[in-house]
């Protein structure tokens, strides 16, 4: 007769009180909205010019850094202002998007003054330059033509389609790894974890394509790039969200929203210039995946790939690192459950298979 001792059975599981159970159905959503609310408001609520890049052009040199130091102190930190010597030279920092607006004073030739923009990196920015040199202009009691030399195409005249696809993008990747760590937290290792992730960010990368693209016609063409900028913003997310899942579970969407959307959506410039916005969010326009992802799209589309490589770093970093942190707690949250003596979570499976076949042996005897 074949014996096993019967594990003891776990004590039941501690009641919450309707207080607390009350108490946290209240302030999940009252987090989500003052989270979303205050940070919206706080990043667009005032916008004001903040180290806006421009560039001054002028057949004198003395006349264009004379203008130069008026600008500078009449703007203080408001304009980042620069002096080229050449239009061809400010017309391609706008088309590498490193400055907003370039402003050619008149000359003996051209009585007007003219000021180049580049509308495809924004509408916001567009508008604040604008309004910026119609009163340098009127100042200097001269008339302002305006050359726009990355125009936005008629169906994305307001230039948000990369904000549209980028928001698809972020809720693609947190929102399924969000209900993955309630409805099949085993998923959540590694080793499930990538490969699912891996499929599920090609398939709402093309479905998301598909619909903002080839249905709508929002944009045509570089099919290819925006497929692969998109996969990488999804996977690096739900890498991410995976980790804040690991330790909170399904409210790791507290902070995953906060990040990726409630702080990235202000800060990539989709909506609104950040050269309008305070330091904080131009800081985060350089770091977070939200804004890499638009900047790469609208570099994709509107400036043949100029400047996206940078970006597409950042999507990189955000990928790698979330994969590493991911090993990283998994190998760190096994040793602790081999020290107290439980087993590994990849591991649980095999021992509940274990019980149950330990269980059938007994019962037979």
């Amino acid at each position: 007769m074949i014996t096993t001792d019967t594990p003891a059975a776990a004590p039941p599981a501690k009641q919450i009180s309707n207080k607390t159970k009350y108490t946290i159905l209240a302030l999940f959503p009252f987090l989500m909205t003052a989270l979303m609310v205050g940070i919206f408001t706080s990043a667009m609520h005032g916008p004001t010019p903040n180290n806006l890049p421009v560039a001054l052009v002028s057949s004198s040199a003395q006349q264009a850094q004379g203008m130069a130091q008026n600008l500078g102190k009449e703007a203080g930190d408001a304009l980042d202002v620069r002096v080229v010597d050449t239009v061809g030279e400010a017309r391609q920092l706008l088309l590498d998007q490193e400055i907003g607006g370039a402003y050619v004073m008149p000359s003996a030739q051209n009585q007007d003054a003219t000021l180049y923009v580049a509308g495809a990196q924004g509408t916001s920015l567009k508008q604040v330059v604008t309004q910026i040199f119609t009163t340098v202009a009127e100042q200097q009691k001269v008339e302002l033509q305006t050359t726009d030399v990355a125009p936005l195409p008629t169906q994305d005249s307001m230039g948000t389609t990369s904000l549209y696809l980028t928001i698809g993008w972020i809720m693609a990747g947190f929102v399924f790894v969000v209900i993955m760590s309630v409805a099949a937290p085993e998923l959540l290792q590694v080793r499930r974890l990538v490969p699912v992730l891996v499929g599920w960010a090609a398939l709402m990368t093309l479905s998301i394509w598909l619909v903002v693209g080839p249905v709508i016609g929002a944009f045509d063409g570089h099919a290819a790039q925006v497929l692969g900028v998109g996969w990488l913003t999804v996977f690096g997310i739900g890498l991410g969200t995976a980790l804040f899942a690991r330790f909170l579970g399904p409210l790791a969407v507290i902070p995953a929203v906060t990040i990726f959307m409630f702080l990235g959506v202000p800060a990539s410039g989709g909506a609104l210039t950040p050269y309008i916005e305070s330091g904080f969010f131009q800081f985060l326009h350089d770091v977070l995946p939200a804004p890499a992802a638009v900047e790469s799209v609208r570099s994709i589309l509107y400036f043949g790939g100029d400047g996206v490589g940078g970006h597409v770093v950042t999507l990189l970093v955000w990928a790698v690192a979330g994969l590493v942190l991911n090993i990283a707690a998994q190998l760190l949250s096994g040793r602790g459950k081999k020290r107290g003596g439980g087993v590994p979570e990849e591991d649980t499976s095999l021992a509940r298979d274990d019980k149950a076949m330990a269980g059938v042996v007994a019962t037979g005897s």
